[in-house]
């Protein structure tokens, strides 16, 4: 990643950024879209769509034009890692601080 950020690659990042969430799309909706708590089951399943939106991503990539979203790298990075927290507390990987990728 460029050390200045450029306008480009911002350009990246926002357009990469609607895919954020795709991984939900294999969330089932009374999970999805439970109006109560959470069971801790119920939980793990959600804090997985970030693996499944990558998992996702890896299969379409191979099918789609590159064009379609306008880095493709970039979506790789947010996707997993979208749900990652400064102090550590977040999903999938439990990434801390510069660990987290700026994208994300």
């Amino acid at each position: 990643m460029p050390a200045e950020l450029s306008k480009s690659y911002m350009n990246h990042i926002v357009h990469s950024s609607v895919v954020h969430d795709i991984g939900k799309a294999e969330i089932p909706e009374g999970i999805l879209y439970k109006t109560g708590p959470l069971s801790p089951y119920e939980r793990k399943i959600i804090e997985m769509h970030p693996l499944m939106g990558s998992d996702f991503l890896n299969k379409i990539s191979r099918e789609i034009n590159n064009d379609v979203i306008s880095s493709l790298e970039v979506a790789e990075t947010i996707i997993p890692h979208h749900h990652e927290k400064w102090d550590g507390t977040g999903y999938p990987h439990r990434l801390k601080g510069e660990e987290i990728p700026l994208e994300a």
